[in-house]
């Protein structure tokens, strides 16, 4: 709980950052789209230091070979404390079966539907920034 609610933010570095990101199957990717802004969530996956995104095919096919933004958090709604991690890469479709099982093994079956494709973000750009409370602060 914030003292006095106050609340300080400080920077993860990019390991810290790439092991939160790794403990949420979840996120929201920003990319463009009939060249406007769209946000999508969808699951994911750190495998071998790259993020990798499991969609349906018309959110997918709209990333390839683009620069994309992946965005995780964890923010409680009554403190405001917690992490966001933000990912910045271009984004390639994975189209090499033996590449898609590998990937989907590292994720949750349930999360896998029939008609999702794999895309794959190596990592560019990793920011990380948590929001702690004063308490927090002098640890």
């Amino acid at each position: 709980m914030t003292v006095n609610g106050v609340r300080e933010s400080r920077e993860l570095s990019v390991d810290a950052s790439l092991h939160l990101l790794g403990t949420i199957g979840f996120g929201r990717v920003a990319f463009s789209r009939y060249a406007l802004p769209a946000i999508r969530p969808v699951s994911h996956a750190v495998v071998d230091d790259q993020l990798v995104l499991y969609a349906d095919s018309a959110t997918t096919s709209s990333l390839d070979r683009q620069v994309v933004a992946y965005e995780v958090d964890t923010i409680d709604h009554e403190t405001s404390l917690g992490w966001c991690v933000i990912v910045t890469g271009i984004a390639d479709t994975v189209r090499d079966q033996h590449e898609i099982l590998h990937y989907q093994q590292f994720l949750p079956e349930r999360t896998v539907g029939a008609g999702d494709r794999v895309t794959r973000i190596l990592p560019d750009i990793v920011t990380g920034i948590e929001y702690v409370g004063s308490e927090d602060i002098e640890r």
